[in-house]
């Protein structure tokens, strides 16, 4: 998800998902609030699921930081180029 809602678009935020299970596996942010938003997933990673999908199923105020992670997660393509399955369910 780029950093446009972030106010700076050299802002980015990618995430890494087993495909099968959803367990996160790893997370980059760069721009000015990356430690907050890094916190967010850092703390799903703690779940005993260690799963996306607490976040990405959850209502967030708009607008509000959480939601650039929240888009994130919800355009988790395969990293074969989108040529696997995907599903948010």
């Amino acid at each position: 998800a780029k950093g446009f809602a972030m106010g700076d678009p050299a802002s980015l935020v990618r995430v890494i998902v087993d495909g099968d299970s959803k367990r996160i596996l790893g997370a980059t942010i760069i721009g000015p609030y990356a430690p907050i938003l890094i916190q967010e997933i850092i703390n799903l990673m703690y779940t005993p699921e260690g799963t996306y999908q607490p976040m990405y199923q959850a209502m967030h105020i708009h607008p509000a930081l959480p939601e650039v992670v929240q888009r994130a997660f919800g355009r988790l393509s395969p990293i074969d180029g989108g040529h696997g399955e995907h599903s948010h369910h």
